[in-house]
């Protein structure tokens, strides 16, 4: 790509061979340059950066002029901002190099990925284990939504040791202004492993022997019907398999990354050097 540019961008474009590195620290010797702002490089690099970024092809002469013209307005407005001091003010530097930060964060990751990728044995390992998690039963559930654990605690000990029964409690939880809700068919793998566990122990009409977290609230539930699960092939649910397994894996290169690094605080510590 980077010949057939050189080629339509000499014919069409003012381009110069080399550049004032001490204007741009992140330019390297043997980049070529476009053209200079104000004594600023313009690269090849960054042309053809943004010709992806926006989906350019490379025999779109014009786009590609566009964006050059972009480019050159864009380098304008910052030499402006430098000669006016803007570019030096504490705000703008940490943005600055806040953004620096999140970019080389980013492409980090991408390089990370791209050297270990994500296997289909990985993927099919963990397909096998949600199939066998999410059972062969779907279960259409009612539920009583509590704000208060030890409510709900009392709810299920009164179904529990025969006090009451799950029909009363939704008539008082009613009458309480509490929620009773009918959710959509939901299959194990939906829920904490102990109400998995006290679904596939439960038989329709059973309430769940377990109270179920929903949001900052508690649920006790009953059963009332179930069906065959319909389980999705794997090709269907592939790449939200490899989606979860990379967020995963680069949560634990960051954290490693972050136990390995060096930190050394600048500033005391709250409370330091107070005498006792």
């Amino acid at each position: 790509m980077k010949h057939k540019l050189l080629i339509i961008l000499t014919m069409a474009l003012y381009v110069s061979g080399c550049s004032d590195a001490t204007h741009a620290p992140l330019i390297e010797q043997d980049e070529v340059v476009l053209v200079e702002v104000d004594g600023h490089p313009i690269t090849l690099t960054m042309l053809e950066f943004l010709m992806e970024a926006r989906g350019v092809a490379e025999d779109d002469t014009e786009q590609m002029r566009q964006l050059l013209d972009e480019l050159i307005r864009l380098r304008a407005m910052a030499n402006r901002a430098e000669l006016e001091g803007i570019s030096q003010a504490p705000k703008v530097r940490a943005e600055r190099m806040i953004k620096d930060i999140e970019v080389q964060y980013v492409r980090y990751l991408e390089h990370f990925q791209k050297e270990n990728p994500i296997g289909d044995a990985e993927i099919q390992q963990v397909y096998r284990q949600q199939v066998q998690r999410a059972g062969d039963l779907q279960y259409r559930l009612e539920t009583i939504v509590f704000d208060s654990q030890s409510d709900a605690l009392a709810a299920l000990s009164a179904i529990e040791d025969g006090s009451s029964e799950f029909d009363q409690q939704v008539a008082q939880a009613i009458d309480a202004g509490h929620q009773v809700l009918q959710p959509n068919w939901i299959d194990r793998s939906q829920v904490p492993e102990d109400i998995s566990a006290a679904l596939a122990g439960s038989e329709v009409g059973d309430t769940v022997p377990a109270l179920m977290p929903y949001q900052d609230q508690w649920v006790v539930a009953r059963i009332l019907e179930t069906q065959p699960n319909q389980v999705p092939a794997l090709d269907e649910v592939r790449e939200g398999i490899r989606r979860t397994l990379t967020r995963e894996q680069n949560q634990l290169l960051i954290d490693d990354v972050f136990e390995s690094a060096e930190i050394t605080p600048m500033l005391p510590l709250d409370g330091a050097g107070e005498e006792s």
